[in-house]
């Protein structure tokens, strides 16, 4: 806390002194201003700083320096946002700690991910959203007009380059780094007539794989061709499609420890009750080892997994492989008295990958994805009102299967259909009361059809066999050399596995009850007495719908104190679409909804030198959604997402951009959050009455059920996720003249306060407060035709934990994916 107390007071003490020194120079920087940025995030033109709304915008030059080429990338260019890699390919978002840890076929991303003005309703890892790109806007806050479903935490637009009439252009790049990191990229406008343009751009991108064991590797491709053409002076056309491939290892975790019963005291500050916490030796839990390394699989060997009491299987190796295809149109008319848009829209996902995240045996997930939408907008003016109204639809359909297997069991998911049908009308406008003042209302309707028929075979083994822990001690659940459930996409691949002389009574049937298991004898030394274990496979179907209809508004007042100085206010509403569980008794949860009353103010001073922009917020989110292990209706352990919380998000965000000099840029971003859980409970099922929680929360016993306990687990009062209180950006540019050559020198420092990267709130799961330096250094010629980059990220090679999880059913493994490691490299660029 004083730390972030001390960050601060130096950040704002620095502003102050950097404007004190800028003010006593202000009449001898003759030409010194700021780049105007102009952003679409409100459906029209206009600059950042005349858009009164929290958001942050990036360039192409910004992103190149930065690295970034996906979404996960974009942590750096927004203090606000967190954006995680998840198993497989699903990234996971979070805007100011609204978000959920767990992102799949039937459940929505917190934030609106658009393409190229079209929205993606499976935010899943493809390069071709950041090739080519022109520039990145991301926007804080419920966006429940302009972008409508499912956009509580914000909305992030990825808007690529387009052709221009009359120009024949290009860039190539050729980028080199450590780990084996290869980057090739071009683009090319073609000069088809007067009329019409083209634009071609394609992408490589690979590196070896970040940790030891070769995993945390990338293999991408993508390409997007566009056609744009004028039909006439009042209609104009452009076509885009987007092809892109992911392949690679995708994350995978290090095993830092386990959480085992307090049988001998301990001081290890990581303990929580019930649990002494044990680490794994320094060789396996050293940042960026990964799990198949030798030393890591020998201790994943030689954990224990419940409800099978017995040891490990080894781990499949993980792998993504997916395909992506995109396409697009936009028709712009000018009617006369105003501007219609139209942009029909295609996207088609094609998901196959296994991971091991957190400690899965495997985890396989084979999804074939569809989305078909449609977007009109009108914008005019009558009067002194400026308005939109438009029209939205969206029809999306998953098809797939997934398996968790997790030793001891395996949860294998068919869905045979998962459907969203979505469907808007949306108006705002704007009444200019004055030349300075200004009334903003906007409404959104939106009507969500979902419809999910699917089915879950969960394979359980069973040790049903207790021995003495030791010699007059107390007996517990022991099967030790018995087999697990094997690995497999389907119920079939898993069966088939198994050795025959496994199932002396044959195979299971889906709902037909427990058969023997194993050689292991259920009474030592006497195998005639059967089995110490059982296997059985326990199906859950679920066959639901869901509509919703809301709607959806904001309200604001912006006032211009002087041309350069705007003040605001507004309030607005958001909401995130129910879904859909395979869980007994949870088959669906209602959507969650977050209001948000903001105060702001963006500035420019001393003739464009200095930009100063602030905002106070205060969010309501209400029925947050979470996806938890909990107990079902049968009274089994399962996974799946319910409405369990309530939170009040507060907070500053400060942006300062000041040109010192002519040839010096000063760049800073300051967020101060407070996020308490005001409500966050939900019930827990244990194998015993004396197996408590694996929590940091409050525990209450509820009662004990044929197949353990139930626990009662209360977060409220807790600190939000991924809700570091303080966050800060700074960064400087240095421009110099070495003759005929220019060059730019980029230092940036990111600042991120202690925060909570896991669901259960253990310690292991408190990330530290961590700072990361970026450097960079380019070279080029004055015309702007070629320029060699070199750059290092994350300097000092911080170890920064990205989703530390913790598996129930291995031992309560601890394991955690870090963000990437010291990365340097070279990239060469030519334009023509």
């Amino acid at each position: 806390m004083r730390k972030g107390q001390f960050l601060k007071q130096s950040l704002l003490a620095a502003a102050i002194a950097s404007a004190a020194q800028m003010n006593a120079h202000s009449d001898s920087g003759g030409g010194l201003v700021l780049e105007e940025v102009v952003i679409t995030a409100q459906r029209k033109v206009e600059s950042i700083q005349d858009a009164a709304i929290a958001v942050d915008a990036v360039s192409q030059e910004e992103l190149v320096r930065n690295g970034i080429t996906d979404a996960t990338g974009l942590n750096k260019i927004s203090p606000a946002l967190t954006v995680l890699s998840g198993g497989g390919s699903n990234n996971i978002f979070f805007v100011r700690g609204v978000g959920n840890f767990a992102v799949n076929a039937y459940t929505d991303s917190a934030l609106a991910f658009n393409v190229d003005g079209v929205y993606i309703g499976r935010p899943t890892a493809t390069t071709a959203s950041f090739l080519d790109v022109e520039r990145v806007e991301v926007l804080k806050g419920p966006q429940g007009t302009l972008y409508g479903r499912n956009a509580t935490a914000g909305a992030i637009n990825v808007l690529p380059t387009k052709p221009e009439l009359g120009e024949t252009s290009g860039n190539l790049s050729l980028g080199v780094g450590n780990y084996g990191s290869l980057e090739v990229t071009g683009a090319m406008t073609l000069e088809l007539s007067d009329k019409w343009a083209a634009r071609l751009a394609l992408s490589k991108v690979e590196n070896n794989g970040y940790n030891d064991d070769d995993t945390a590797a990338t293999d991408d491709m993508a390409l997007r061709a566009q056609l744009f053409g004028e039909l006439s002076d009042s209609v104009d056309v452009r076509f885009s499609l987007d092809y892109s491939t992911t392949e690679g290892t995708g994350n995978a975790p290090d095993f830092l420890g386990t959480y085992g019963f307090n049988f001998i005291p301990s001081n290890n500050p990581n303990n929580i009750s019930g649990y002494n916490f044990n680490p794994a030796p320094a060789s396996v839990a050293e940042a960026h080892t990964g799990p198949g390394t030798p030393e890591a699989q020998a201790y994943y060997a030689s954990l224990n997994t419940t409800p099978a009491f017995t040891s490990t299987a080894p781990q499949l190796d993980p792998f993504v492989d997916n395909r992506y295809l995109g396409l697009t149109a936009e028709l712009n008319f000018d009617l006369g008295f105003g501007e219609l848009v139209v942009i029909p829209a295609y996207r088609e996902a094609e998901i196959d990958a296994v991971f091991i995240v957190p400690g899965f045996q495997a985890a396989f997930n084979q999804e074939d994805h569809q989305q078909v939408s449609l977007e009109a907008r009108l914008n005019a003016s009558t009067g002194p009102v400026d308005w939109i109204l438009g029209a939205y639809y969206f029809d999306e359909t998953v098809e797939g299967l997934a398996a968790f297997n997790q030793q001891s069991l395996q949860s294998t998911q068919t869905i045979d259909e998962s459907t969203t049908e979505s469907q808007a009308l949306f108006a705002r406008g704007t009444w200019n009361l004055s030349d300075e003042l200004r009334l903003v209302a906007a409404v959104r309707w939106t009507e969500d059809q979902k419809a999910f028929d699917g089915v879950a075979n969960t394979i359980l083994n069973l040790c049903i066999r207790e021995l003495p822990l030791f010699p007059g001690g107390p007996e517990i659940p022991n099967c030790a050399g018995a087999p697990i459930v094997p690995a497999g996409a389907t119920v079939g691949e898993t069966l088939a596995q198994i050795d025959p002389a496994d199932l002396p009574a044959g195979a299971p049937g889906i709902g037909t009850g427990p058969v023997p298991y194993g050689a292991v004898p259920l009474v030592p030394g006497m195998p005639e007495l059967g089995s110490a274990n059982l296997l059985m496979i326990n199906p859950t179907a679920v066959d639901r719908s869901l509509k919703t209809d809301e709607v959806t508004y904001r309200v604001a007042l912006e006032y211009d104190i002087t041309p350069d100085n705007l003040v605001y206010t507004s309030f607005e509403t958001g909401y995130r679409s129910g879904g859909f569980s395979l869980a007994l008794g949870h088959e669906s949860f209602a959507p969650e909804f977050l209001d948000a009353f903001t105060i702001g103010s963006k500035n420019r001073f001393w003739e464009d030198r200095l930009q100063l922009n602030a905002e106070l917020f205060v969010w309501d989110y209400t029925d947050q959604q979470a996806s938890h292990f909990g107990v079902d209706s049968s009274g089994n352990n399962a996974f799946f997402t319910e409405n369990i919380g309530k939170s009040t998000i507060k907070g500053l965000e400060v942006d300062v951009l000041f040109a010192a000099t002519e040839s010096t840029r000063v760049r800073a971003n300051l967020q101060y959050l407070d996020n308490e859980i005001k409500e966050f409970a939900y019930t827990q099922l244990t194998p015993d009455i004396g197996v408590q929680v694996v929590t940091g929360c409050d525990t209450v016993l509820n009662q004990e059920v044929a197949n353990g306990a139930t626990w009662n687990v209360d977060c409220s009062g807790k600190e939000g996720r991924n809700s570091p209180q303080l966050s800060v950006n700074v960064g400087i540019d240095q421009a110099f003249q070495f003759g005929d050559l220019d060059a730019l020198l980029s230092l940036d420092m990111r600042y991120r306060d202690e925060r909570w990267v896991g669901f259960d709130y253990t310690p292991m799961q408190r990330e530290d407060a961590v700072t990361t330096l970026d450097a960079s250094f380019e070279l080029g010629a004055g015309d702007g035709s070629w320029s060699v980059l070199a750059y290092v990220r994350n300097l000092t090679d911080e170890e920064v934990k990205s989703m530390t999880q913790v598996l129930g059913t291995v031992s309560n493994l601890v394991s955690t994916v870090y963000e990437p490691p010291r990365t340097y490299g070279l990239r060469l660029n030519y334009t023509f």
